[in-house]
């Protein structure tokens, strides 16, 4: 078993803004039971969490670090994240299918990338 990184890209980040107090309750209980089923199947490392249209970036610019804010794009691009385990890509890929934002939101995509393992020593 490897660690994965599940990055949940897309969407609109108003889409719960339509959504009744019922509908709302609903999206939340199916993404809890799918998390729920991951972890009794023992694949679940980290939940995660959404993330806020809000943030900065840090980056290199020649020899000096700069701070800027997040563009647009990014804040669209990255909605929320999870690390689940499995045996291979295919697997962690065919568990990452059941991610309810799929159903959802039109537009959506569950990219799924290996963590890579530091060497002990």
């Amino acid at each position: 078993m490897r660690d994965f990184l599940l990055i949940f890209e897309g969407g609109d980040p108003d889409w719960a803004k339509n959504l009744s107090p019922e509908q709302m309750q609903g999206a939340m209980q199916e993404w809890g039971a799918w998390f729920e089923a991951l972890e009794k199947s023992g694949n679940l490392r980290n939940p995660g969490a959404a993330l806020e249209n809000a943030g900065a970036a840090v980056k290199a610019d020649g020899d000096r670090i700069v701070t800027d804010s997040l563009s647009s794009e990014l804040k669209e691009l990255v909605g929320g994240f999870s690390v689940i385990c499995a045996e291979s890509l295919d697997h962690a890929t065919e568990l990452a299918k059941g991610a309810p934002t799929l159903r959802h939101e039109p537009g959506t995509r569950v990219v799924i990338r290996p963590i890579f393992e530091m060497p002990n020593g």
